[in-house]
Parts: structure tokens; sequence; C-alpha cells
């Protein structure tokens, strides 16, 4: 896997975490085309992604970083960005 490709799924961890709550949120369609373009390079070349399909999505994303995690130890990179979560609610004084 390209070094390229290993820094987009790292600034994209979110959606992993996602996946591994069940669930799937509204990926804008340039992310999709590039979890598609690594698919396609580093696990099965005739794959065709149906966008609309949350259920194909989830399955792809799913299948894409469980082969991320699988590489050997010394190929993935430390997973650096974390989700930052937001407080609700006006500042206090």
């Amino acid at each position: 896997m390209k070094q390229e490709h290993k820094d987009y799924l790292e600034e994209h961890i979110g959606n992993w975490q996602t996946v591994e709550n069940g669930y799937v949120r509204n990926i804008d369609i340039n992310i999709l085309n590039m979890y598609q373009h690594i698919y396609r390079e580093n696990l099965d070349a005739q794959f065709q992604l149906t966008a609309w399909c949350s259920s194909c999505v989830m399955d792809m994303i799913y299948r894409l970083y469980k082969y991320y995690f699988s590489l050997p130890q010394e190929e993935v990179q430390q997973l650096t960005h974390q989700l930052t979560i937001k407080k609700r609610g006006r500042p206090k004084k």
C-alpha cells in the first residue's frame, strides 16, 4: 500500500470508527471515490461501489480498514488523528 493511501486512511479514521459502532454517516462523494480507488489498487481491481447503498459503503470501509490494519506492524503508522468532541452550550463566564 502506498504511503499516500495510508495517510489518507489515517486522515479519515473517523469513518472507520463509525463503522465499528455500526452505522455510516453521509460521506462526501470525493472521499468515497478515493476509498474506491484505494480498494481497487489493493484488494479487488473489479470492485464497483454503489455509493447510495449505505450497507455497501459500510462493507467497503470495513474491508479496507481491516486490510490496512492487517499489514505488517512496521508498515502501519501510529493513528495520530483523534476525534475531538465539541462541547455544547455557551461558554462559562
